[in-house]
């Protein structure tokens, strides 16, 4: 009888431990695919369903901390581990009160439980993450153009509830039979329909009338010549990176560019003019050109954006508001956002939050230049984070990263252009880029949805813990 036991025990135990990295490789692969991230998402809410609280969290946290642990996700594992492992436990302790509400209720208000206390912790993370909101499962459906468009009314918040919703739902569906029927799956049903149409209708609806052609280049060079240049200790191969821009200029004049995107820091100055010969190229080719630099200026270093005007002058100087802070410690962030024309620029790291670009959206900008740095491996996750940004905002974004991706997206999400730099030497593309409006809904609401979440979280679990 021992025996049986102990065997029994071993067997839950490899049961346990293979469900957990199932559904593990699910969050993980849905880095790249984005359906993976529901069927993970389901998974970890049917398991939580059948197991006890104990195991239910610790798969849930397990999986999804293993899942997001890809080296392809936006920021290295170094640098974003401990936000990865606090999203992990907040996520198995959102599956052990979602099972403590269907025990208690039974019924379709459970579905709202786990929506929104996912989407609630997501946001609340996000005000205090030195990473924004990176951390969101939201950003695995940037290929789901459907779906992320409903970003535009309430941000990617819109995203991780819809997502959650329907686990939470199907969760319900496979584990009791009383709730197979139309009642119990009416809300879950509407929302998904709304959620297509608005989709659909924003997919099928004209993105503008004006367009601008625009292109994004990158240098070809490797972290060792990178650091050279980045600390100007050889004017000979500074200048000879200048010049190697200087013949991206020119070639893509030569096709029609009207605006250009240049990576982030591609080289230190200590005042514009070091930038001559870039300025020159700009009003001899009559191209807008937007420059990342680092700019020591006097005793501050900072990360700058500089726009030339196609007639060889500064028109705009924009400082990195959001400063990565493993590598960027030296510099002192700015605090003024940057427009010329109906136009606006952020640099990498800014497009991890929604503000600067939440501001942009109401004022109106119909593209967002993104001088951009990644790490390689981020090339996709981290665009695609600015892709969706554009949603939220109702703006294209054009984005040139020195070791990730070239990439033009309009305001539906939809990528128009991209190549992987890593793999192309030289990389540039050219493309013709819609002029969105701005003015989304989102912009204007704020994050309204987010803290009904949380609201309606808080208060479902004040009356679970009530006694009955």
């Amino acid at each position: 009888m021992e025996e049986v036991i102990y065997i029994n025990k071993n067997l839950n135990l490899i049961k346990l431990i293979l469900i957990m990295f199932v559904d593990a490789g699910f969050f993980y692969f849905g880095t790249e695919y984005w359906v993976l991230s529901w069927i993970g998402l389901s998974l970890a809410t049917v398991y939580a369903l059948k197991a006890n609280f104990k195991n239910s969290f610790f798969v849930g946290s397990m999986a999804y901390f293993l899942g997001n642990a890809n080296p392809h996700n936006v920021l290295p594992i170094f640098v974003y581990g401990s936000w990865i492992f606090l999203n992990a436990i907040l996520f198995g302790g959102t599956l052990m009160i979602f099972k403590m509400a269907i025990k208690r209720w039974k019924s379709w208000k459970t579905i709202l439980i786990f929506a929104t206390g996912v989407t609630g912790y997501e946001y609340i993370i996000s005000l205090f993450s030195p990473h924004g909101t990176v951390g969101s499962i939201a950003y695995t459906q940037a290929d789901n153009l459907i779906v992320i468009q409903v970003a535009s009314l309430v941000g990617i918040w819109g995203i991780t509830f819809i997502m959650t919703m329907v686990a939470a739902n199907v969760a319900l569906l496979i584990e009791y039979k009383s709730f197979r029927n139309i009642k119990q799956n009416l809300l879950t049903g509407s929302v998904v329909m709304v959620v297509i149409l608005l989709g659909l209708y924003r997919l099928y609806m004209p993105v503008g009338e004006e367009y601008v052609k625009v292109g994004a280049s990158t240098v070809s060079i490797n972290l060792q010549q990178y650091l050279v240049v980045a600390e100007n200790k050889d004017p000979e191969k500074v200048n000879a990176l200048i010049q190697r821009y200087i013949d991206q200029i020119d070639d893509l004049a030569k096709v029609g560019a009207n605006y250009m995107v240049l990576p982030e820091k591609i080289i230190t100055i200590t005042s514009e003019r070091d930038l001559e010969k870039i300025y020159e190229a700009a009003r001899r080719k009559n191209i807008c050109l937007i420059i990342g630099v680092s700019n020591h200026d006097g005793a501050a270093w900072k990360n700058t954006a500089f726009v030339v005007s196609s007639v060889g002058e500064k028109t705009l100087q924009y400082d990195k508001q959001h400063l990565q802070t493993t590598f960027e410690n030296r510099y002192t962030s700015g605090n003024s956002i940057g427009i010329f024309e109906n136009k606006g620029v952020e640099i990498c790291k800014d497009m991890d939050f929604t503000e600067p670009s939440l501001e942009y959206s109401k004022q109106g900008v119909g593209i967002v230049f993104v001088p951009a740095l990644d790490f390689h491996d981020d090339a996709w996750s981290h665009a695609r984070v600015a892709i969706i940004r554009g949603v939220e905002g109702n703006f294209s974004v054009v984005r040139a990263a020195q070791w990730g991706l070239l990439s033009v997206s309009d305001n539906r999400g939809r990528v128009l252009s991209k190549i992987f730099t890593d793999v192309v030497e030289d990389a540039r593309i050219v493309v013709q880029v819609p002029v969105a409006t701005g003015n989304s809904i989102y912009s204007k609401i704020g994050d309204l949805f987010a803290w009904i979440c949380i609201v309606a979280f808080v208060g479902g679990g004040i009356i679970l813990l009530k006694p009955q």
